[in-house]
């Protein structure tokens, strides 16, 4: 900030230069003027901030720098005017130590030099003028337009009110737009259409008002950007017929940046993006009968950017939900399942055990042993009956993990019938019928 506030003064402070200043007061802003050198905009304490704003504070930094070179340059060449060469060519140096291609610096720094030390320093500026004016005319004549003008200019520049050099400059200067005009026109021919751009702008420069210069800049401005578009779109064709999808279509979105209107441009984008699209949706699919429901869904997201029919995606991210949520009640009643019939395993164990020890007592009670006490009369069903029973209601809990319903029921009802007392297959009927019917 301190530095801001520095540059902002030295560049008041230099903007009036008069014919009549003391030298100390000169050397006050010569002093003014080296430091200049050590000029900044102030640090930034974060790294992150430097890099963020350093193209804005060079830009600030460029334009207070030729704001205040202007302003030290009308004063060295008011050293000029006065005869103070010596001073004039010092500030001069200055000027072209810190911009080297400061033309009027240069200018006036040569000029300083051919004069300081005369003896008659008016009429050795006359002379020199008067030689610079004859050799703009000289080049003049032998048609080397540009060279005659800036010739010419020098004049002007050093010599303000020199009537004869400023007709002269008038002239060449309409004869320079002339030139750039032609070479603009030749390079265009030659299919150099940069360099007829750069020839054009010249001109423009020069009669900013002329139609015919600003049609001929729009023709070649129009040229070079379908040469663009096109080159765009051979480098996106490349990538497409190498497989490299994404990058044919950035390649394209380029182009079409350039020539929105480019239909070859446009229609590659339509077929490039449908098959980028349907590159995603496959992949999901495939992970979807994989049972890689998430995975799916990512692959279905990345298709949205290419797609021209969302609504399509929604439906298969919803069926990729839909399944995940019965897929998760399924094994959540699987699970209920399974303990339920770990507790009654563990209820039929205990119950068991408490039928031991009562048998035992009994038997030691009575004198027996407890296999006549446990001995069962025969009711009709025999051990084989019960085995084949068991047999059949095994095979049916396997019907029923893997949720075929009327398989689980076909072999259950066979349980039941071999064997009545089967209350592991009754409960299982029992089970399925609610499961047909709506219910848990």
């Amino acid at each position: 900030m301190k530095n801001t506030i520095l540059i902002l003064t030295m560049t008041a402070a230099l903007c009036a230069p008069a014919l009549a200043q003391e030298r100390s007061k000169v050397r006050s802003e010569e002093s003014l003027f080296l430091d200049l050198q050590k000029t900044g905009l102030g640090s930034l304490s974060e790294f992150e901030e430097k890099k963020k704003f350093f193209e804005t504070v060079k830009l600030e930094k460029q334009k207070i720098q030729a704001t205040m070179l202007n302003s030290v340059y009308e004063n060295a060449f008011a050293y000029y005017r006065s005869g103070n060469y010596e001073d004039a060519k010092d500030l001069a140096a200055k000027i072209l130590n810190i911009d080297p291609n400061h033309s009027d610096a240069q200018m006036l720094m040569e000029a300083s030099n051919q004069l300081r030390g005369s003896q008659r320093p008016s009429m050795s500026e006359k002379l020199m003028l008067e030689d610079r004016f004859r050799s703009a005319l000289s080049l003049y004549t032998e048609g080397r337009i540009l060279e005659a003008y800036r010739k010419m200019e020098e004049v002007v520049k050093l010599s303000p009110n020199n009537i004869k050099a400023k007709y002269w400059y008038t002239k060449m200067k309409d004869d320079l737009k002339d030139y750039y005009f032609q070479r603009g026109v030749d390079s265009y021919k030659a299919r150099d259409l940069k360099e007829s751009l750069d020839n054009f702008y010249n001109a423009l420069l020069i009669r900013p008002k002329d139609g015919g210069i600003v049609e001929w800049i729009t023709r070649i401005e129009d040229e070079l950007r379908q040469q663009k578009a096109n080159d765009q779109l051979k480098r996106s064709l490349e990538l497409y017929a190498q497989g490299k999808l994404k990058d044919a279509y950035d390649g394209l979105r380029r182009a079409l940046e350039i020539q929105p209107g480019d239909s070859k441009a446009n229609k590659l984008l339509v077929e490039v993006k449908g098959e980028i699209e349907t590159g995603y949706i496959n992949s999901g699919k495939k992970l979807y009968t994989t049972r890689k429901y998430n995975e799916a869904i990512s692959e279905w997201g990345k298709a949205r950017p290419y797609t021209s029919n969302p609504g399509y995606l929604d439906k298969l991210v919803m069926r990729a939900r839909e399944q995940m949520r019965l897929e998760s009640e399924e094994r959540r009643r699987r699970s209920e399942e399974a303990a339920r019939r770990a507790r009654e395993e563990e209820a039929r164990r205990a119950r068991e055990a408490e039928d031991q020890k009562k048998a035992e007592e009994e038997a030691a009670r009575k004198g027996v042993t407890v296999e006549e006490i446990t001995k069962k009369p025969e009711k009709g069903i025999s051990a084989e009956s019960r085995a084949q029973a068991q047999q059949h209601y095994l095979e049916g809990l396997k019907y029923f993990q893997n949720s075929n319903y009327e398989k689980a029921r076909s072999e259950w009802t066979v349980a039941r019938q071999l064997d009545p007392e089967n209350a592991d297959a009754a409960s299982g009927l029992k089970r399925i019928e609610q499961i047909l019917a709506g219910g848990q």
